[in-house]
């Protein structure tokens, strides 16, 4: 089967598919930052666990481990992990 497609929809399909590439690699950017960390700030623990903010207050309240540096919490990466294996 072949499709035809006029230059207007072929240069409004490039810019829909170049968009799609575009946020796809901009989201991979972001998913890998959070990989190459080994603290996290609250918002970002838990994208790194994919779970809610009170979701996330109850595993504190439940005794996972955080950092107060200069003002800010901080939350290590591997204490989580050591956390959630052992609840």
């Amino acid at each position: 089967m072949e499709i035809t497609l006029s230059k207007d929809q072929k240069a409004s399909l490039g810019e829909d598919i170049y968009k799609v590439v575009i946020n796809s690699v901009d989201k991979a950017r972001k998913d890998a930052s959070l990989d190459s960390k080994d603290f996290f700030r609250k918002k970002e623990a838990c994208k790194y666990l994919g779970v809610s903010n009170n979701t996330f207050d109850h595993f504190i309240e439940d005794g996972l481990t955080y950092h107060i540096v200069r003002g800010i919490t901080l939350y290590s990466k591997e204490e989580i992990k050591q956390y959630i294996l052992e609840h």
